[in-house]
């Protein structure tokens, strides 16, 4: 099967776009909260993970509604780096996104969610971004020009399978970049105690 070009929001499924959720004022930490933030901040490994030391708030204060679930796509919407992540349930805490990220909920019997979020990253969507960017000193992009991203859409098949290429090799990335820490250390402390 060809790829057909889509527009995002014909696979998003109805009411598919969001804003996360807005706090007023600073995100505080509540040793025991209930609800997990994702914010910008979060993101490691050049767009590519979320990490383990997000913020903790109060559960009382946030809609069930508002949870992320697995498949829903993170997008920075606001700044220079506009990229998109998948979203990885790594436990059972409740996990929102801060108002600074757009959430898409794919449709997966249209589209691969990790494919999605994979095409997204990549140099046409980017450069649609670019291209429709708002403001000046710092730069948006708005829900209008997300929903109308141009999509190359394969089978779900070979959607499937260039997530699983895409995610090996962020891994892989992942660990050459973990090596060459390791080694920076291992030589430092060779040469300090050569002294």
């Amino acid at each position: 099967m060809q790829s057909k070009t889509v527009i995002l929001k014909s696979i998003l499924i109805y009411e598919g776009l969001s804003s996360g959720h807005s706090f007023r004022g600073k995100i505080k930490h509540v040793h025991k909260g209930g609800v997990r933030v994702i914010q910008l901040k979060d993101f490691e490994e050049n767009y590519t993970i979320i990490g383990n030391n997000c913020v903790l708030v109060d559960s009382e204060k946030i809609k069930a509604k508002n949870h992320l679930k697995e498949g829903d796509i993170l997008f920075t919407s606001k700044g220079a780096n506009n990229f998109a992540v998948p979203y990885k349930e790594i436990d059972r805490i409740p996990t929102i996104a801060s108002s600074a990220l757009f959430v898409l909920k794919i449709d997966e019997n249209l589209a691969n969610p990790d494919f999605i979020a994979w095409y997204i990253n990549q140099s046409k969507a980017q450069n649609y971004f670019k291209s429709n960017e708002s403001g000046t000193y710092t730069t948006s992009i708005n829900k209008t020009v997300l929903e109308e991203t141009p999509i190359e859409l394969p089978s779900l098949e070979k959607q499937a399978k260039i997530a699983k290429i895409a995610q090996l090799q962020n891994r892989n990335l992942i660990i050459s970049n973990q090596l060459i820490e390791l080694n920076k250390k291992l030589t430092t402390t060779q040469l300090i105690n050569s002294l």
